[in-house]
């Protein structure tokens, strides 16, 4: 595994150490999204491509400011019901989105791999030989361990623990992501770019939770902005744990929807979060989707369509991962991800 240095970045994430933190709101507040940083200041990314195209390394350090996640904290239970996709997952128990029968997923080339128990690391991988970046990301204030192996853009949370922190923030958020997050490195694997010149924005997940029944999501975290700076999220649960929630409120008028062109049912969840709006499409509690394809452009035209779209011009970054508020976990998988921007 080839190691990179951090010299020249540290100090940038020194200083905006301070600033970062979970999109998390307090338990008591219903999830309403707390003070904090947003998943990593957008101007911590500070390259422009390319950074993540070799078969492998990593990079080690950072601080808190190199990551975090976009959800809320309420410990309240689900809102409204909705139900799961009409399939089955083929790894786990429970029902989800009905696979896509032309899915490419499970048949990508992986390069990269690694293994750490450090908090903060990032490695360089690739999919088919595009390039994207994977953070171990314990970033939250009740992280205490985790120790994730990887290669490609898939991924093992071997084991975890922690506990939400005080504010409700999860204790980490292992992710990989194509585009312009949260740390410096931008994989040159076609995002950001201009929504409308984006004909489609094809992605899939695969996952398995292998036992794990406890406070963890399994989410896609779409970043909106002007390709620079960050103006909006766009989630999507595949996961809904049984004790927390999205940041904002349950959106009475969209509970039990559907997207067009996508798979399943969904309760959405819209509000702000660190000033930023944000907008989450949730599967009901017990409905959890372990395999999932579709154009981020579906949802994206979705929010617009109810009046719930969020600011900018471009898509930033499309990323997958687990939200873990409590520990502990075991052997917790990402088994594919891929993002296709055309």
């Amino acid at each position: 595994m080839r190691a990179l240095s951090l010299t020249g970045s540290l100090a940038l994430f020194t200083l905006t150490a301070t600033l970062a933190a979970g999109c998390s709101g307090s338990s008591d507040d219903a999830g309403t999204g707390g003070s904090g940083g947003s998943g990593g200041l957008p101007s911590a990314s500070g390259s422009t491509g390319g950074g993540a195209a070799s078969s492998g390394g990593s990079t080690t350090g950072g601080t808190g400011a190199t990551s975090g996640s976009t959800s809320g904290a309420s410990s309240s239970t689900s809102a409204t019901a909705g139900t799961g996709g009409g399939g089955s997952a083929s790894s786990s128990s429970g029902t989800g989105g009905t696979a896509n029968p032309g899915s490419g997923l499970g048949n990508g080339t992986m390069e990269g791999s690694g293994r750490s128990s450090e908090r903060y690391e990032t490695g360089l991988v690739s999919r088919d030989d595009t390039p994207y970046v994977l953070i171990t990301n314990g970033w939250g204030p009740g992280f205490d361990s985790h120790t994730i192996s990887w290669e490609g853009t898939s991924f093992t949370v071997e084991s975890m623990s922690g506990a939400a922190g005080s504010m409700g923030q999860p204790a980490s958020y292992p992710t990989v992501f194509c585009g312009r997050y949260s740390v410096m490195e931008v994989p040159d694997c076609g995002l950001p770019a201009p929504s409308g010149s984006i004909t489609s924005l094809r992605t899939g997940w695969r996952w398995a939770k292998n036992g794990n029944e406890g406070e963890y999501n399994a989410a896609y975290d779409i970043w909106m902005g002007n390709g620079t700076r960050l103006q909006g999220y766009l989630m999507v649960w595949l996961r809904d744990p049984p004790s927390y929630q999205p940041a904002g409120q349950p959106n009475p008028a969209h509970q039990g929807v559907t997207v067009a062109n996508v798979p399943g049912t969904w309760n959405i969840w819209n509000g702000m979060v660190n000033g930023l709006p944000i907008v989450n499409w949730v599967r009901a509690e017990g409905n959890d989707s372990y395999e999932i394809e579709f154009d981020v452009m579906d949802f994206v035209r979705d929010a617009q369509t109810r009046g719930l779209s969020v600011p900018g011009d471009q898509v930033n970054a499309v990323a997958v991962g687990f939200e873990i508020w409590e520990g502990p976990i075991t052997n917790l998988q990402s088994l594919d991800f891929y993002v296709d921007v055309n």
